[in-house]
C-alpha cells in the first residue's frame, strides 16, 4: 500500500506504530455521512430533524474508521509481538491496512497475525450489540446513541464476514494461506492458490457491481467494481511477491 502512504498524513502514533490518513480516506468519510445521514438512519429512526441525521452519519462514519483502526492495530500488535516491524497503519478508502515490513517466516505466525483483525472485530461487534440492548432509552439523546451503536455492531459484523472470506490477501485469505503452507511446506504455492481465489472474488465483485449499475444503483455499482480491480491487483501483487522471495 505504498501508494496509500504518500498521500497520507500522520495523524498520531499508538503503541510506537505511526497512523496515517490517506487522502482518499476522506471520500469514503463523505460518501458513508451521505448514505447515513440521507437514507439509513432516517428510514430506520423517523422524527429527527435533518441535520441530526447528518450528525449521526459523521459520528457513525468516524467511529466506523476507529474501529477499523482496532482492527488493524490487532494485526500490528500481534506481528510486532512476533518480532516483524510494523511501519504504520494506513486508513484509506477502502478501510485500513497495517503495513508489516515482511511477511511472517512460519505459517503459525502467519495464522496469529491474521487471525488478530477478526477477533479484535469480533469483541466490536459484540460490544456494540450489548451496550444498545442494555441502554437505556430516556431521551433523544440515548436514542441516537443506540442507533450509532447497532449500526456499528451490523458493519462491523458485515465487515467482518467479508474479511473471512478466503480470497488473499483479506484476512480469511491469509488465515487459508497459513493453513496451505504448513500442509505443504510451500509458501509460494499457497500463495498462488489464494491469491486465485482472491482473483475469483474480485471478478464476483465487479460483476456484482455491473449489475447493480444496470438497476439504477450507481454508487453501490462503481463502489463494488472499483473494490474489486482493488481485490484482483491485490491478489497479483501479492502473488508476486511471494514469487520474488525465497520460499
Amino acid at each position: 500500500m505504498a501508494w496509500a502512504s504518500r498521500r497520507s498524513l500522520r495523524v498520531l502514533t499508538v503503541f510506537g506504530i505511526p497512523i496515517h490518513i490517506d487522502a482518499s480516506w476522506l471520500i469514503i468519510v463523505a460518501l458513508v455521512t451521505w448514505s447515513l445521514g440521507s437514507g439509513y438512519f432516517p428510514a430506520s429512526y423517523p422524527g429527527f430533524q435533518v441535520w441530526v441525521y447528518w450528525a449521526m452519519g459523521l459520528v457513525a462514519a468516524v467511529l466506523l474508521f476507529v474501529c477499523v483502526l482496532l482492527h488493524e492495530l490487532g494485526h500490528s500488535l500481534i506481528a510486532q509481538r512476533y518480532g516483524i516491524p510494523v511501519t504504520g497503519v494506513v486508513l484509506f478508502i477502502f478501510g485500513g491496512v497495517a503495513q508489516i515490513a515482511h511477511d511472517p517466516k512460519r505459517p503459525s505466525v502467519e495464522f496469529m497475525v491474521a487471525i488478530a483483525g477478526p477477533l479484535v472485530s469480533v469483541v466490536i461487534a459484540a460490544l456494540c450489540f450489548w451496550a444498545s440492548s442494555v441502554m437505556p432509552i430516556e431521551s433523544p439523546l440515548h436514542l441516537m446513541a443506540a442507533a450509532i451503536l447497532r449500526y456499528l455492531a451490523v458493519i462491523n459484523t458485515f465487515i467482518l464476514l467479508f474479511n473471512l472470506l478466503p480470497g488473499f490477501p483479506l484476512d480469511g485469505g491469509r488465515i487459508l494461506r497459513a493453513g496451505l503452507w504448513a500442509w505443504t511446506g510451500n509458501l509460494r504455492q499457497a500463495t498462488r492458490v489464494t491469491g486465485t481465489i482472491g482473483s475469483i472474488l474480485g471478478m464476483g465483485l465487479i460483476v456484482l457491481g455491473v449489475w447493480m449499475i444496470l438497476k439504477s444503483r450507481w454508487i453501490t455499482g462503481f463502489w463494488y467494481i472499483y473494490l474489486g480491480g482493488y481485490l484482483r491487483s491485490a491478489a497479483r501483487r501479492s502473488y508476486q511477491q511471494a514469487s520474488a522471495s525465497p520460499n
